[in-house]
């Protein structure tokens, strides 16, 4: 038993062949394709518009601007911490990342903690330099 195939024209059912039901959807077939494609990899607030998805956006989530920022600014953070010499590396590690104070780090490196402020500010203001000229 063949597959009997129709299309709809002005409400009426039409019989027609495989070749020509396959040709008249073929459009359809990949507008529908194309959109779908589309909605999976565009997360434009355009396309979410218009699939009425306006509801469903977070306003406490970060959008993509912030994010691309951030990581921008993660990027040139790593790179200024790779410009700096050991011993200020060293200081802003256990400053910023051990969260060691200036008093701690002072007794552990015998380096005074007024001479440690001194340098914290100092490799702070080289970085912020390093990070502007991106």
């Amino acid at each position: 038993m063949s597959r009997q195939y129709h299309i709809k024209i002005n409400g009426e059912l039409i019989p027609v062949s495989e070749a020509v039901y396959r040709a008249y959807q073929q459009p359809k077939w990949r507008e529908k394709k194309q959109k779908n494609v589309r909605n999976g990899l565009e997360c434009s607030f355009n396309v979410m518009l218009e699939n009425g998805l306006e509801h469903k956006i977070d306003p406490t989530q970060p959008c993509m601007d912030e994010i691309i920022a951030e990581k921008l600014l993660f990027e040139a953070l790593l790179e200024a911490i790779a410009a700096l010499d050991d011993d200020e590396r060293n200081l802003i590690y256990a400053l910023f990342y051990k969260g060691k104070s200036e008093r701690s780090y002072s007794e552990e490196t015998g380096v005074p903690r007024k001479t440690l402020a001194y340098r914290r500010d100092k490799v702070l203001e080289k970085m912020r330099r390093i990070i502007e000229k991106k």
